[in-house]
């Protein structure tokens, strides 16, 4: 769907777009151009439990397991610079104010890593993270089409270490940068609908745009079956 939202907005006259989301059962999402290591395998990670999806954002790869996952697609024409580090800059604000609607202060310092090769994408902080006192929460990956992009962010409701512990042992990487939590951070778990209701405010303070529930397009509905297949395999 994500994909296909990206592709409406210049090809059909499709509007800005923010979607929230959770996954089924705990799944990998590994980055656009990214591989799995050979030491994690699909049949490792399906004896895990966990399952496997490529998404069309960059970056490397996220758990999706106690995690918000957010979506933005929008572009020049709502007024957005074609620059990938103004849009982080620019989306960052946005999860900020909405985070800040729960009273929480968050900071967008990157912080180098110790390797640039890390197969965890909360092993480091980028310039489009998230952190609260030095540990992310928040990390994001971005893909344009033209002058619209998508971007992609997952926000940590619940501590994933016991799964990352696994993964990582799997693949014989370590995690190199501190991470934390939402319900870490508040000392308290939030609700979903409180919690995407002061990130949409956030989002549409800072943009200046309205989000109205809404349905795919048939434009939108008529693309998904082949997006889906094109998108089936690793």
């Amino acid at each position: 769907m994500d994909a296909v939202l990206r592709r409406s907005h210049p090809e059909a006259g499709g509007p800005p777009t923010l979607r929230f989301y959770q996954w089924s059962q705990p799944t990998l999402s590994l980055g656009a151009g990214q591989k799995l290591p050979p030491s994690l395998s699909l049949k490792r990670l399906q004896s895990l439990g966990v399952a496997v999806v490529r998404r069309p954002t960059g970056g490397r790869a996220v758990l999706h397991n106690g995690d918000l996952t957010y979506s933005v697609v929008a572009g020049a024409r709502e007024g957005f610079p074609v620059s990938v580090t103004l849009v982080y800059r620019h989306l960052c604000r946005a999860l900020q104010a909405g985070l800040a609607k729960l009273g929480l202060q968050t900071s967008t310092v990157a912080i180098p890593s110790p390797s640039s090769h890390n197969f965890d994408c909360f092993a480091r902080v980028g310039s489009g993270d998230l952190t609260w006192q030095g540990k992310k929460f928040v990390g994001s990956a971005q893909a344009w089409q033209g002058r619209t992009f998508l971007q992609h962010g997952s926000i940590l409701l619940t501590s994933q270490e016991g799964t990352w512990r696994q993964l990582l042992n799997a693949s014989n990487q370590e995690t190199a940068h501190p991470v934390i939590s939402l319900s870490e951070i508040l000392d308290y778990q939030p609700s979903l609908n409180r919690l995407k209701d002061a990130l949409r405010q956030g989002f549409q303070e800072e943009l200046g745009l309205t989000f109205n529930s809404g349905d795919l397009t048939s434009w939108e509905l008529a693309q998904l079956p082949a997006e889906l297949a094109a998108t089936a395999q690793l």
